[in-house]
């Protein structure tokens, strides 16, 4: 990997420039780890208005700036808020309103950390969760976000980018909700942009995320230790 960015890089980052700190070097955290609690997946579908959180890894997801392709292993959390559907019977399906939306990590060197984040507030509640058979239990999840993407490196200025379209994530395999251990899979490439720009400054490539049964309110992110 080269140490110094590209022209092109350089310019976006110029660009898009934050007041945001450079990565820290204090070994000491600056906030406590995210809360955890456990949940309870029931083989029915939740009740309409339910506040649902779930916590999310994101091992090997990719994310790619000009000429620079970041591989990170990323943890956090996701809140979804359940709504009537009204097209079809609450007991067959539901709307998802994420209402918090939070991953973050660092590449295996240590060298960059990235932050994914729910963009705005989700007024459209395009996600949806639907009961395909009672008998066995089994559950398809659409969720539909809206994000930015924060890259710090060392001792650089962050740079902050926002996706145009949502990104897409499902999973079909699922026998209970929330999830347990159901692998979430991106289903096509989210196109990343500066404020204002109309050409995409990066990607996401891959976001391979896992659910489970322990939940994760995403708070303020620790400052990151030394390697």
């Amino acid at each position: 990997m080269k140490r110094a960015p590209s022209a092109r890089l350089a310019a976006v980052a110029a660009a898009v420039l934050i007041a945001a700190p450079a990565l820290s070097t204090d070994a000491s955290p600056a906030a406590a780890a995210p809360h955890r609690t456990n949940a309870t997946p029931s083989t029915a579908m939740p009740a309409i208005g339910a506040e649902i959180p779930s916590n999310m890894t994101g091992a090997n997801s990719v994310i790619e700036l000009s000429d620079e392709v970041i591989k990170a292993n990323l943890t956090g959390g996701i809140k979804q808020r359940t709504e009537v559907d009204p097209h079809r019977s609450p007991a067959r399906s539901v709307l998802l309103r994420t209402t918090d939306f939070h991953l973050e990590g660092t590449s295996p060197d240590r060298e960059f950390k990235v932050t994914i984040a729910l963009k705005d507030a989700d007024t459209h509640a395009q996600s949806n969760l639907r009961l395909m058979s009672a008998a066995p239990p089994r559950f398809t999840e659409h969720d539909v976000i809206v994000v930015t993407v924060t890259v710090e490196r060392r001792d650089e200025p962050a740079l902050t980018l926002e996706s145009h379209t949502p990104l897409s994530l499902s999973c079909s395999g699922m026998t209970q909700f929330p999830p347990v251990d159901n692998r979430f899979e991106l289903e096509r490439q989210v196109d990343l942009y500066a404020p204002g720009a109309t050409a995409p400054s990066g990607h996401i490539r891959a976001l391979p995320t896992v659910r489970g049964g322990n939940v994760i309110t995403p708070q303020s992110p620790p400052s990151l230790p030394l390697p």
